[in-house]
């Protein structure tokens, strides 16, 4: 009766919120299915940490085994033989580990729930998945110099392979140079026009020889890679962030669209396409590049194609642009790596009349500040304003699944025609698409 009463309750209440996303594990040995709330996984995922379990799964299994001891089975005692020994039969509640059988472990909807009211849950998260170390270079172009660039890249990057580091960002325009150090005035100088020879031919062609010899850098060191260049093509300048897999194959592009006004003196806005974003051995990387990243459409689009790894190569060193970059780690419940340069007045083409031991050299033209931010919004290394520096943490993917199950999709109570980011969290284009569409009927209306 008892058990009837607490039935009849339970109903009442998942017909007075709504459905709720459940954890569904399976007892191997008795068939036993176990419903947990999705709000448990953060739960799910400290008992991991804490124990040093391997796996969701098994944390999910501990849990189990502690809390219900009833549902782990005591194994039959084997029949006596001549071939085989009786050995002694566990207690219940102090099973061996290997002993234990696996929970098969998903997310799933009960009856006619839809998919999207349920978000990824421990059981989704590969058990083999270990944490990527990841590396943001804060370092100076070496102005004018692309060979010379190119070996300073290929030192950065054999330094933090043997450090461990999987990955690697390098800063906006890193191979070609931020235009700052380009002198331009309306004069027309011999000096002026130098200048823009230099910066020009200090570019380089995509696809052409210097990106294939980043292409085995990457491919030699066995790292991920993301680079800023200076992109040549034709008679335009564009900034360029490029992808580069472990196994050396340059995965594509992306061109920045939006310039400051110093920066729309040389570069050339790139045009609209669809973001990319690549599946690699260790996960879905992406990036916007520098004030791009002010543009929510654009970020929208990357969040909606599940990026896990954000990376922002910049040349913005200020605090505000650290906030953005926090913003970003919570909005899109990812990772983001920013990284910017770190020069000195000296590391730029010293003008006529200026000697060496001119103190002003050693004045900071652009501060650093690379940093590498948690889908929490916690700051995991850096920022660092003091030089040139190679920022690296460990990155834990499995946070990006607690980080989505912190925010939205938790409460499915809601009215499935309304698309809200307490429904669709896990699926922010959705609102964005929803808003575009009303706008257009009220227009037409």
């Amino acid at each position: 009766m008892e058990e009837e009463f607490a039935k009849n309750a339970e109903a009442k209440q998942v017909k007075k919120r709504g459905p709720r996303p459940l954890i569904v594990a399976q007892s191997q040995a008795k068939n036993v299915r176990i419903r947990m709330p999705a709000i448990c996984s953060p739960a799910i995922y400290r008992i991991k940490d804490e124990l040093g379990l391997g796996s969701c799964d098994e944390a999910i299994h501990w849990l189990v085994r502690h809390v219900r001891p009833d549902l782990i089975p005591i194994p039959e005692t084997p029949t006596k033989n001549k071939s085989s020994k009786t050995g002694p039969i566990p207690k219940t509640g102090s099973v061996d580990h290997d002993s234990v059988p696996k929970p098969a472990c998903s997310a799933s909807p009960d009856g006619d729930m839809p998919a999207y009211d349920f978000l990824p849950t421990a059981g989704g998260v590969p058990a083999a998945r270990s944490p990527v170390k990841a590396t943001v270079v804060q370092a100076s172009t070496m102005f004018f110099d692309t060979p010379a660039t190119l070996e300073k890249a290929e030192r950065l990057i054999a330094g933090a392979a043997a450090y461990g580091s999987q990955l690697l960002v390098f800063p906006e325009a890193f191979v070609g140079g931020y235009p700052t150090c380009v002198k331009l005035d309306a004069t027309n100088s011999p000096e002026t026009d130098g200048d823009l020879q230099k910066y020009y031919a200090s570019a380089i062609d995509v696809p052409g020889p210097e990106v294939d010899r980043l292409a085995k850098c990457a491919g030699k060191y066995k790292v991920h890679l993301v680079m800023g260049v200076v992109e040549r093509a034709g008679c335009y300048l564009y900034s360029t962030m490029l992808f580069f897999d472990s196994l050396g194959k340059c995965l594509g592009q992306h061109r920045k669209l939006i310039q400051t006004l110093s920066e729309s003196a040389l570069w050339r806005s790139g045009e609209k396409s669809t973001l990319p974003t690549y599946e690699t051995s260790i996960g879905k990387i992406g990036g916007l590049i520098c004030w791009d990243n002010r543009l929510p459409l654009l970020r929208t689009e990357l969040y909606d194609k599940g990026v896990e790894i954000y990376c922002a190569p910049t040349s913005d060193a200020g605090e505000i642009w650290r906030a953005s970059m926090t913003h970003i780690a919570l909005e899109g419940s990812c990772f983001v790596l920013s990284a910017n340069q770190f020069c000195r007045r000296r590391d730029y083409p010293l003008p006529p009349g200026v000697i060496n031991g001119d103190a002003s050299l050693d004045d900071i033209t652009c501060a650093g500040g690379s940093v590498i931010i948690s889908p929490s919004g916690t700051i995991l290394a850096g920022p660092d304003y003091k030089g040139e520096c190679l920022i690296s943490a460990d990155l834990d993917l499995g946070h990006i699944i607690l980080a989505k199950t912190q925010y939205g999709g938790i409460e499915s109570g809601v009215d499935k025609n309304h698309v809200s980011v307490a429904a669709n969290g896990s699926e922010p284009s959705l609102f964005a698409e929803e808003i575009k569409t009303k706008a257009l009927e009220e227009l037409s209306g």
